[in-house]
């Protein structure tokens, strides 16, 4: 055994080998473990990322109770302080949790754009070797079976021959059918990034919305302090004035800021109550819908069909301002922010592609034919119709909640990411509701 180890130490090709080996050996050990720790790595941080979010919705849904109770409570300045706290608070953390999920969002379209890139070099390869095949039998046409029987001496050549085109036909066969899958696979995953895509430019709207409230509830409680100087009986007097004075109230502007739009509240909730009388939905919630809807930013009704519409929308778009005499170049659609795109129309803030699919329900119901998303009558049945369609013709607080929910965000209406959206709209309806009753006393 010495001898042995002595001639092979001594050995220089034995020697370069073993320290190839072991250079081999640890690279390939490196290379696996540092793998691991990268998978490991990226694990913690999405499961860190999904902690954070879970501990906010956990904090949110708190406040969420909190803020239910302190409305049910009588009205003194007091519990009312407490209560824009409380929704201060609420939508801090809500534009934190926002946050999150739009990062957890990003990082999964950076994941699901390394598998797609992944696959299309997979389906690229399977292609190659498609045509490999393909190219060997022609090769085999091309030559035919008398020349490759006088080709080869032996039987068992032939034999083999005949085989080897026969597991190339196979070849062929198994390729097809792997291609075949691989497509459909990926269309799936495509389909998969645009959902993501979407939920991506949702969440961003979103956060928008959230940081607008946010700042209007500020101003909001300093407005307060300063028009009551802290003092109940200034709070109370303001409550009384409030409710005395309904003329004042139905002078009160009802705007759709983005769409420029703007009415007496009196003359809104007439509409309003023609689109419920077609419809079933609330007017109050149906107005505050429409506020939020058209409201929240300044991009609303300031783009161009050309510049700011998706693809998939514009012929549609240009079909509908056929159907009404209009030109399409005058026509003000939602502006392109930097995420997603544009294009939505009027107040009800449809796109053309929707609005297509309502519009005989809503020349149905209205008598306009063709309907016209620019008109506020028009626009409110068409958000009467879907949000019925959601259920929102209950007319319950659970029903309108959901029904605001999936005007927002469709099939992710349950997404808790997503509860600001109907907790501000059934908030914005209450307050409405107040003024209407007013109205009608």
């Amino acid at each position: 055994m010495r001898i042995f180890f002595s001639f092979h130490l001594t050995d220089k090709a034995t020697r370069r080998f073993f320290v190839v080996w072991w250079l081999f050996v640890f690279g390939l050990s490196f290379f696996i473990f540092s793998g691991s720790l990268l998978a490991s790595s990226a694990d913690d941080l999405k499961n860190n990322l999904r902690s954070q979010i879970n501990d906010l919705q956990q904090q949110i849904n708190e406040y969420r109770a909190s803020i239910a109770n302190l409305q049910q409570q009588g009205k003194t300045l007091k519990s009312e302080i407490s209560l824009l706290d409380t929704k201060i608070k609420s939508a801090e953390l809500e534009v934190r949790r926002t946050a999150l999920a739009i990062q957890e969002t990003e990082n999964g379209l950076a994941d699901k754009n390394l598998a797609l890139g992944q696959a299309e070099l997979k389906l690229d390869r399977e292609r190659e070797i498609l045509a490999k095949y393909l190219q060997t039998i022609y090769e085999s046409d091309q030559q035919g079976l008398l020349e490759i029987v006088l080709s080869n001496d032996k039987l068992s050549d032939i034999f083999d021959k005949v085989n080897s085109l026969q597991e190339v036909h196979e070849g062929i066969q198994e390729s097809m059918t792997a291609i075949k899958k691989m497509k459909e696979d990926l269309e799936q995953d495509k389909q998969v990034l645009e959902d993501r895509r979407e939920e991506y430019n949702q969440l961003k709207v979103l956060q928008e919305i959230q940081r607008r409230a946010l700042a209007y509830q500020q101003e909001e409680k300093k407005n307060l302090l300063v028009q009551t100087k802290g003092q109940e009986s200034s709070y109370q007097n303001l409550i009384k004035k409030a409710k005395a004075d309904a003329d004042s109230i139905k002078k009160n502007l009802y705007l759709l800021e983005g769409v420029g739009v703007s009415m007496p509240l009196e003359q809104a909730y007439q509409q309003a109550k023609r689109a419920s009388v077609l419809t079933g939905v609330r007017p109050a919630f149906l107005l505050a819908v429409l506020k939020k809807e058209s409201s929240w930013g300044e991009k609303v009704g300031t783009g161009t069909w050309r510049k700011d519409m998706h693809k998939r929308d514009q012929q549609p778009f240009i079909e509908i301002c056929e159907k009404l005499g209009v030109d399409p170049d005058k026509m003000p659609v939602s502006r392109k922010p930097s995420y997603g795109w544009g294009g939505a129309m009027g107040p009800a803030q449809f796109l053309p592609s929707v609005w297509l699919s309502y519009e005989s329900r809503i020349a149905e119901l209205t008598g306009h034919n063709p309907p016209d998303p620019w008109d506020i009558e028009d626009a409110f049945v068409a958000a009467g119709i879907k949000m019925a369609q959601a259920g929102a013709n209950k007319q319950t607080t659970d029903a309108e909640w959901k029904a605001a929910q999936i005007y927002f965000a469709g099939s992710r209406w349950n997404n808790p990411t997503y509860y600001f959206y109907g907790d501000q709209v059934m908030e914005m309806a209450a307050v409405i509701q107040d003024q209407l009753n007013i109205i009608a006393q």
